[in-house]
């Protein structure tokens, strides 16, 4: 640990992490987490919610509150200009409710259910991720309540439409001139400190046969039957794929089909489309990645691309990953250490955040929320109310940490 990591330590121990921790009202912040999962935020319907964020940050004093055009709240306390300014990122829509029961309850319920301890708030869109943007807006309303000073600016961008990949988030926020030096996501990290993630392409590989009458199938060339070699030679280039020591292993998988006509006639289908998820990792890219897929359906046909065979990248998420030396990795470390009382776990996600396109526009982020992932769009999702608390003030203590480092 270098000399400036250990006065930061020293100093979140003291004054600093005092002062924050007295400024948290627990009860209002576990009240708002409830409220916030009682309002229902289904992809492009984040109106309300964007309102009652809007609204929880104005109460906490934030210098500076607006919804864009695209629905994205966007609060910001003003740093004092001795140090770097910071972008927090979480997202308020969720994904469809599907089997879950009592989706919006918002209840506090004994997390022994799941093996845990203490309590935790039920409910869709708890740990992805609405009570982590109400963690982060009191984590920097702590600031304000505290009379704190951040060294530079702190920007809180609760953004819409992550779930469907949209480009109206966070990623327009940033394409519409708005910058800070470095990134922090509140996606679930259980209160650890997560470095990235791998990168996302999605595929649309479609096959090409000739209708026929169903009576009289040897007329046509069935794109089902056709697609089936590309399925097999898949599962086999499966088992090729590397691993990343921190981000995972390289991964491939068909997502879904669907031929046509579908009209319920009795013609053989000309045409397959096939959506096929591929991950990266460090190493690899969207153009290696895609020209492998070619090769295997090359192999599989002998034919060129378009005549029974296409693909092409519908979707890219890309790779994110920040080094655990960046002053930001460091800030949420020793926040964590701090808190907690011990080193954190330094790991990644498995599934992709919004904060890759802050990371992508040359921003350092990394992430530091409650909760655990593997909960996220599952019937049990839930966060642990102690987590809440604790990434609360950790996130805190990183911002200072971070933006007043020269100071320490």
């Amino acid at each position: 640990m270098s000399t400036v990591d250990k006065r930061n330590l020293s100093m979140l121990r003291n004054s600093i992490g005092a002062a924050i921790d007295d400024a948290i009202d627990i009860s209002a912040l576990i009240a708002a987490c409830q409220k916030v999962v009682q309002i229902e935020s289904l992809t492009g319907q984040e109106a309300n919610v964007a309102k009652f964020v809007a609204e929880q940050m104005r109460a906490l004093s934030f210098d500076d509150v607006k919804i864009d055009a695209n629905g994205n709240v966007i609060g910001t306390v003003f740093g004092d200009g001795t140090g770097p300014s910071v972008m927090i990122n979480g997202h308020i829509d969720h994904v469809p409710v599907g089997a879950m029961q009592n989706p919006f309850s918002g209840e506090l319920v004994d997390a022994s259910r799941w093996g845990e301890s203490g309590q935790a708030i039920f409910g869709r869109g708890s740990c992805d991720m609405k009570c982590n943007v109400i963690s982060a807006v009191y984590a920097v309303g702590a600031l304000q309540r505290s009379g704190l000073k951040p060294g530079g600016d702190v920007i809180v961008v609760a953004d819409v439409e992550e779930e469907t990949d949209s480009p109206k988030g966070v990623k327009s926020v940033i394409e519409g001139g708005l910058r800070a030096d470095y990134g922090i996501s509140v996606e679930s990290t259980k209160g650890q400190v997560y470095l990235g993630h791998r990168g996302k392409l999605e595929f649309e590989v479609c096959f090409y046969g000739r209708t026929s009458h169903a009576s009289e199938p040897s007329n046509g060339v069935n794109a089902i039957y056709l697609s089936t070699a590309f399925i097999g030679a898949l599962e086999q280039y499966a088992t090729t794929l590397r691993e990343d020591d921190l981000l995972g292993p390289a991964t491939v998988v068909v997502t879904g089909m669907h031929s046509f006509p579908d009209n319920g006639t009795a013609v053989v289908p000309d045409l397959v489309k096939m959506r096929v998820d591929r991950r990266y990792i460090r190493g690899e890219s969207e153009e290696n990645c895609l020209s492998e897929i070619r090769q295997i359906l090359k192999s599989a046909y002998g034919e060129t691309e378009g005549v029974k065979w296409s693909a092409e990248v519908i979707n890219h998420y890309p790779l994110m990953f920040t080094p655990q030396t960046s002053p930001v990795a460091q800030a949420a470390i020793l926040a964590t250490l701090n808190v907690d009382e011990t080193a954190p776990v330094v790991s990644a996600w498995r599934f992709g955040v919004n904060g890759t396109f802050m990371n992508e526009a040359g921003i350092p982020t990394i992430g530091l929320g409650p909760g655990d992932e593997k909960w996220a769009h599952t019937p049990e999702e839930h966060i642990g109310t102690a987590d809440v608390v604790n990434s609360t003030r950790k996130i805190a203590r990183a911002v200072m940490a971070l933006t007043k480092a020269g100071e320490a």
